[in-house]
């Protein structure tokens, strides 16, 4: 089974599609960013990231990650907040 974080709660049918397929840890402080620093932390040997456009996907983070990480998603109109060269 992958492993997920998702940064922000989403509709309930995304959420119990993402449960089918993976363990899912899922950030539900308030509704802004998760801090950067339990992003960073929580983004540890995750396979998966499901991002909002508030986060920032850099080499910071994708160093923070490891090496399992494979997918990085993006719920957002665009992704600026991804540095698609360090991906």
């Amino acid at each position: 089974m992958f492993d997920v974080l998702v940064t922000r709660v989403m509709v309930d049918e995304a959420m119990a599609a993402l449960a089918d397929a993976a363990t899912v840890d899922v950030y539900e402080g308030p509704p802004e960013a998760i801090p950067r620093d339990e992003f960073l932390k929580r983004a540890k040997d995750k396979d998966g990231l499901l991002t909002m456009l508030s986060e920032r996907v850099d080499a910071e983070l994708l160093d923070a990650a490891g090496p399992r990480l494979k997918v990085v998603a993006n719920h957002a109109v665009g992704y600026d907040n991804i540095d698609v060269d360090e991906c």
